[in-house]
């Protein structure tokens, strides 16, 4: 048996880490589910405004997979600010739905925190989204509803051999988009925050 140096043997070790550790650019888009509750006439319409990132994370940053010591191997960036995906997500779902307002402004302003979004894997997949939402008169900025909402999801099993280099960047990107999906639909579908927006119809003219 041939024993390589202790410093060949540390190079080695290095190199083979730069090449195994790769950052990868991904995307989260919103796609409303089938039959998204549509708004009555009688509800107003919303603009949504800034999320603010306080997560304690880098602004892009989404999760990694990891190896047997918690070391990252691949790791997920998002390829817009991750507030900017989130306020997205939730103007595509208002639209869905027949909530968003138009260029001219809506009577609310739906915006929040993001207190977690993150994905990432060992043996098995996870995902985990905290989003606190909250909605405000455009006109002068009364607060009129806020709430948290969390979505976590797991995938796989812990026998699986598509692990550490040999597991999929993708797979683990579908779930962290669909947990940020979950997390936009329990908001917008809320009763509570549906009836803290909806207004009462003009009254029919004599």
């Amino acid at each position: 048996m041939v024993k390589l140096p202790r410093t060949t043997a540390i190079y080695t070790l290095c190199a083979f880490n730069l090449i195994a550790c790769s950052t990868t650019q991904v995307a989260l888009t919103y796609r409303p589910p089938p039959g998204a509750a549509a708004a009555p006439p009688a509800q107003s319409l919303m603009a949504v405004g800034r999320f603010s990132d306080d997560r304690g994370e880098p602004s892009n940053w989404l999760g990694a997979i990891r190896g047997g010591y918690g070391n990252p191997l691949k790791n997920l960036e998002t390829n817009e600010p991750v507030s900017d995906l989130v306020s997205q997500a939730f103007a595509a779902g208002l639209k869905a739905r027949g909530l968003a307002a138009g260029s001219s402004g809506g009577r609310y302003l739906l915006s929040g925190s993001i207190k977690k979004l993150d994905c990432n894997q060992v043996a098995r997949r996870e995902a985990n989204a905290e989003l606190e939402v909250i909605v405000s008169e455009s006109d002068g900025g009364k607060q009129v509803f806020s709430n948290v909402y969390r979505a976590s999801n797991v995938e796989g099993s812990v026998l699986s051999l598509a692990t550490g280099v040999f597991a999929s960047v993708e797979s683990l990107r579908v779930l962290a988009e669909k947990t940020l999906q979950q997390v936009v639909d329990q908001a917008l579908d809320d009763p509570a925050l549906r009836s803290a927006v909806r207004t009462d119809p003009p009254a029919p003219t004599p």
